[in-house]
């Protein structure tokens, strides 16, 4: 396990200086620049603030300061929010974010693992095909189009939950929100056991366990389930990876305080320092939720670890 985690160490860091300098281009490259609003500056003035912020000076030394701040944990000031640093944004946005994204990781592991399991023990029914067809479903359905569905049944339709916003320690605002963002997962990750446990479930050993007699939920989940894991904690790398940075348009929808708003605003407003030390953390993430499904799958396959 020390040697697999080792050997991911050694590409994940390159991915993440390559990341970084690649976002830090594009930025710097794009049309228009943080201070383009509708009135035009007058230039004495857009001068100094090119010069108070560093922005005059060639991106090569830009980059050069980026990356000496960002060794000491500073993503610099926001060109935007110009009361709060890059730093501050994200301490206020992301733990939102991570509790949105967390939650629906959870919901989605719990209602996909589910899922699979009961439709893999009634192989080709019609309960099986149902479920899968449903799987089907939730992993087509976009999260643009579950959660307005979510808000326009249980908020608007019944009155049972909020339409928007954010509270801070009422559960009640992130209810739609998770719902909408693990659905697809869900859907996904049904999909792949119920494959999974359909291969295992043909193999050997479990048709020896079968003509020992042994009931077939023990048979499923002492002997099949581990082997049947596999292709499904691969997914939940990109999987939690997706459902942090897909948790931008779940933020938009339902109106929530997260990193994705920062993110989004940052962009439009070519707010430099904001969306690189968003791009930064969130490359930083995805790779490290990578590792751990490596190294969840490494400890489901020992056969990998050397």
């Amino acid at each position: 396990m020390t040697a697999l985690l080792w050997r991911r160490l050694t590409t994940a860091l390159p991915t993440l200086a390559a990341v970084v300098l690649l976002s830090f281009v594009l930025m710097h490259v794009a049309p228009g620049g943080p201070f383009d609003g509708e009135r035009p500056l007058d230039p004495a003035t857009r001068l100094a603030l090119d010069r108070a912020y560093g922005l005059n000076q060639p991106l090569p030394v830009q980059f050069g300061r980026y990356l000496t701040g960002l060794a000491h944990g500073d993503f610099g000031p926001s060109l935007v929010y110009r009361d709060f640093t890059v730093g501050q944004l994200i301490a206020k946005g992301l733990p939102i974010s991570l509790t949105l994204g967390g939650l629906a990781l959870l919901l989605a592991c719990a209602l996909g693992l589910a899922i699979g399991i009961v439709a893999a023990l009634r192989p080709g029914g019609p309960i099986d095909r149902a479920l899968m067809l449903g799987a089907t479903l939730l992993t087509a359905l976009p999260t643009f189009v579950t959660g307005p569905l979510l808000v326009l049944v249980f908020a608007i339709g019944l009155g049972w939950l909020p339409v928007s916003g954010w509270e801070a320690g009422v559960p009640s605002h992130l209810v739609l929100p998770v719902v909408a963002l693990a659905l697809p997962t869900a859907g996904a990750i049904a999909r792949l056991l119920r494959a999974g446990l359909g291969e295992v479930m043909a193999q050997d050993h479990v048709r020896a366990a079968r003509a020992r007699g042994l009931k077939p939920l023990r048979i499923l989940l002492r002997h099949a389930l581990r082997p049947a894991l596999l292709p499904v904690a691969s997914y939940l790398g990109p999987a939690a990876a997706g459902l942090l940075t897909g948790a931008v348009v779940i933020e938009t929808v339902f109106a929530l305080p997260g990193l994705g708003r920062y993110f989004v605003e940052g962009a439009l407003n070519r707010d430099y320092p904001l969306v690189l030390g968003v791009v930064t953390l969130y490359a930083a993430l995805i790779i490290l939720f990578n590792l751990a499904a490596d190294l969840a799958y490494g400890w489901l396959d020992p056969r990998i670890r050397g």
